[in-house]
């Protein structure tokens, strides 16, 4: 008689810590996910801007992605206007 509440008091834990865990796992996904979007330069600009901006970076193998400096005027411009 005492065994049937705890059991359904066990089962509910369960139930509710694997609820917990599975939305933990989910935000830390969404973060992920959107910390690979953002982390490409030029990522808030149009799609044509992106373009533009792939084909300067391109060309130019000595722009640094961690401080985001340049030597190249073409890039520090488009870097300028497309501020986010």
């Amino acid at each position: 008689m005492f065994d049937t509440p705890w059991l359904i008091m066990g089962v509910a834990a369960l139930l509710v810590a694997t609820l917990v865990a599975a939305s933990v796992r989910l935000e830390r996904t969404g973060q992920r996910r959107w910390h690979q979007e953002t982390s490409r330069p030029g990522w808030w600009a149009p799609a044509e801007e992106q373009e533009r901006l792939q084909r300067i970076l391109a060309r130019n193998p000595s722009y640094d992605e961690r401080t985001g400096l340049t030597s190249d005027p073409e890039l520090a411009r488009w870097l300028h206007e497309n501020r986010p």
